[in-house]
């Protein structure tokens, strides 16, 4: 089973006075943000689109790519490399051990992984 990515808190609920989802408090070092973020880029695009998200932090005109990537074992969108590589934001603890153990080194997905990574966000048949 493919395990979805992110770098928002779980469990969060929109309420009136909160429209936007919170980010993970957790933040990389420099370094680590840039390593992670390459990892994250690399992932085997799942889903391509040219539409942009809103940045929540700067309220930006759409800037956030919104292509699904995996590598086989994760899936993540556009956010999640965003995020990572813009402010830091340190993705779910479980895949930062995972990148860490793997030494930062990308993973290749075969053609099964890649459809299962695709079916997460797919509604169902």
């Amino acid at each position: 089973m493919v395990k979805q990515v992110s770098v928002f808190q779980p469990g969060w609920v929109q309420t009136a006075a909160d429209q936007r989802p919170s980010l993970n408090e957790e933040r990389l070092s420099d370094d680590e943000a840039a390593a992670v973020g390459a990892y994250l880029d690399a992932g085997t695009v799942v889903m391509h689109t040219t539409v942009r998200g809103i940045d929540i932090l700067a309220d930006d005109d759409p800037v956030i790519p919104l292509t699904t990537r995996t590598d086989g074992e994760f899936v993540w969108t556009g956010p999640v490399t965003y995020y990572v590589q813009t402010y830091g934001v340190a993705p779910d603890p479980e895949f930062l051990e995972y990148v860490r153990a793997r030494d930062y080194q990308p993973r290749v997905p075969n053609d099964e992984e890649i459809e299962a990574a695709a079916a997460v966000f797919m509604p169902p048949r």
